[in-house]
């Protein structure tokens, strides 16, 4: 009922190799373990500089839950090293090597939900950190990493969710139209996740949390307003139409729909917490896992998610909030290549330059539509202003008929996604 997306596995293409680093035993911390203390309410680390190269941290859990301390990239979201599920009244040493650059570290008390005590820690010049040469090392740090970012946005796209259904069940219909493009900024970065596993099924979730009307009718040779469609459609796009859409064919019929609704997306994303977390067994009692095995595409399959479809604002159709899908594709291409970003430049420094070229580019046209943020998340402005969309779930329009700007994306996008694919052969052959 959905065009097709790229598995979970396929992201792993370009995913975080921090852990399996090789710079020798000659580097040094000058003056031994950073301190680290961590509460249920502060992260505080005793120093946010150090030379590149090997660097030892003593993390001590003051608080009263399990906690986890984690070294992100300058964006956020990228996670270089971690230590999970440090007791309360325990202390641990977390080692790693990092290149020159920003960083930030940042505690999550019971792993889940936002991060506590973000704090930037800068890495000097120092010892030279290297990629180790060690094929099974770098697999299985590309699997602990992108599990533990899925694991990251899923507890926060749970809390999101709550939020959000807790507004509009509520009545307050402004704020869960302003919440709603920000709750789903961390679904769209772990979407392929939903799609690949499931409850019953692979890919159940996503179609139970993020079925476009389009594509029910298409399946069902059904208009889109149709009535007996309506009532099979759920997710984030069925309280999207209740919230933005013109036709009031859309419209739910009283506040206990809205009510049930709600109810059901919260405990269908749940669901999906809950199986990331392996709190339950996907289908055929198969845990929750990613594999390099599966590995067909790379990161590209996010920018194309956005230039096969979200281009011409079929994904948001009602809210026309696509840019925040835009920009939420953006940061899960981000995350996958940064982690193998080292080894492109080492082998295809030209190739390297263009996807550096490419991320940068796209992004300083986002933040040219950028109107505010909330939650720290940034808000865009209506997509129906700078670009011919579908509305409504109505006919979507045709290259023709795209604005100046709409083409710009397009073109950037796709630039940037070819060079992408490129990058599956130079890792992984």
């Amino acid at each position: 009922m959905r065009k097709p997306l790229m598995t979970a596995s396929v992201l792993l293409l370009a995913l975080g190799f921090s852990g399996c680093v090789d710079n020798g035993s000659s580097a040094k911390q000058a003056e031994g373990p950073l301190k680290v203390t961590i509460t249920d309410t502060e992260c505080k680390v005793s120093g946010n500089t150090a030379p590149s190269g090997k660097i030892v941290f003593k993390v001590t859990n003051e608080g009263t839950v399990p906690n986890e301390f984690e070294i992100l990239a300058a964006d956020k979201l990228q996670i270089m090293s971690e230590k999970e599920n440090i007791g309360p009244g325990t202390s641990v040493e977390l080692t790693t090597a990092l290149g020159e650059g920003e960083y930030f570290t940042a505690c999550k008390p019971n792993m889940v939900g936002a991060l506590v005590g973000d704090a930037k820690f800068t890495v000097t010049k120092g010892e030279e950190v290297q990629i180790s040469a060690d094929q099974k090392k770098v697999e299985e740090a590309a699997v602990a990493n992108y599990t533990a970012y899925v694991k990251d946005q899923t507890g926060i796209l749970l809390d999101k969710t709550k939020q959000f259904a807790q507004a509009y069940q509520s009545g307050d219909m402004d704020t869960a139209r302003k919440l709603y493009p920000v709750a789903r900024v961390f679904y769209e970065r772990i979407e392929p996740t939903a799609e690949a596993f499931g409850i019953e099924e692979p890919g159940d979730l996503d179609g139970a949390l993020d079925l476009r009307i389009q594509d029910l009718a298409n399946d069902e040779h059904k208009q889109v307003t149709d009535p007996e469609l309506l009532k099979q459609w759920t997710g984030w796009h069925r309280i999207e139409a209740d919230l933005f859409a013109q036709d009031p064919a859309f419209k739910f019929q009283d506040d206990a729909a809205r009510k049930a609704e709600a109810e059901l997306l919260v405990k269908n994303t749940q669901a999906l917490y809950d199986l990331v977390y392996d709190k339950v067994d996907g289908p055929n009692g198969k845990k929750f896992t990613v594999s390099l095995e599966d590995v067909t595409t790379g990161a590209s399959g996010l920018l194309e998610e956005v230039a096969l479809g979200k281009i011409v604002g079929e994904e948001e159709t009602f809210s026309h909030t696509d840019l925040s899908d835009f920009q939420a594709n953006l940061d899960g291409a981000r995350v996958a290549y940064g982690n193998v970003k080292p080894l492109v430049e080492a082998k295809d420094p030209k190739l390297a330059e263009k996807i550096d070229a490419g991320f940068k580019e796209i992004q300083g046209m986002l933040d040219s539509h950028r109107n505010g943020e909330v939650d720290g998340v940034p808000t865009f402005v209506d997509y129906s202003t700078i670009a011919a969309v579908q509305k409504d779930a109505g006919v979507a329009p045709g290259d023709a008929d795209y604005t100046a700007e709409q083409r710009k994306f397009s073109d950037a996008v796709n630039g940037l996604a070819e060079n992408l694919a490129k990058v599956q052969g130079i890792i992984l052959h």
